[in-house]
């Protein structure tokens, strides 16, 4: 059994839907992996809490492999790329761990999962979403407070990739569901799920899955 720690809270979340998604589509049994989610990243190798630790060392010495699949975050919110992957390795050394690494979006620049969920959302059949999406985020910019600050919280990328699907012709039954992360990954007028951009995430995967 191959073990995947993921940043997500819980396995009902939006980033475990979609990676679980991409393994469906890849193929790989379900019977082969199980999720972990650590709720963030500094969760992984928390020493006081030692849950994760202790599930990879009993994991690598079962013969099994651990994957960590995080996001590389930006600067703006103390990650980026190079910056998380050192902190991450530096952490599995000092530990003694054994773990192949991924950052998302594609394990080469700063960002996170929803940067490769918007990606391969079908723009191409709702370009009106997006461009008015844009143009509602540039408008409500605009507005400053006393001290010249933004007035109104402009929606992250989650935010609006959440909009996107739930302003979409849905039945009831599958909008309730996107609350649990449930955003319709398998609905190719949706998304795209053989996109180029998924090539890294999907090599990595097979790498260490097949």
């Amino acid at each position: 059994m191959v073990n995947i720690f993921i940043e997500a809270k819980d396995r009902k979340t939006s980033e475990a839907e979609f990676l679980t998604a991409i393994l469906n589509r890849l193929g790989i049994p379900a019977d082969t992996y199980s999720l972990k989610p650590t709720n963030g990243y500094t969760n992984l190798m928390d020493s006081d809490k030692a849950v994760n630790i202790n599930a990879m060392r009993v994991n690598t010495d079962a013969g099994e492999k651990n994957l960590v699949v995080f996001d590389a975050d930006s600067g703006n919110n103390n990650g980026g790329f190079e910056k998380r992957r050192d902190l991450l390795l530096k952490k599995k050394e000092e530990l003694g761990l054994e773990f192949e690494l991924f950052l998302w979006p594609d394990n080469g620049r700063d960002g996170d999962v929803e940067v490769l969920m918007e990606s391969i959302a079908r723009k191409d059949l709702y370009p009106e979403f997006f461009d008015c999406f844009s143009k509602y985020e540039c408008c409500i910019s605009r507005r400053k407070d006393d001290n010249g600050k933004q007035f109104y919280s402009t929606p992250n990328r989650k935010g609006k990739l959440h909009t996107y699907v739930t302003s979409l012709p849905l039945s009831k039954t599958k909008k309730d569901k996107v609350g649990s992360g449930d955003w319709q990954w398998y609905n190719p007028e949706i998304w795209d799920l053989d996109s180029d951009s998924l090539i890294p995430i999907k090599e990595f995967l097979k790498e260490h899955l097949l």
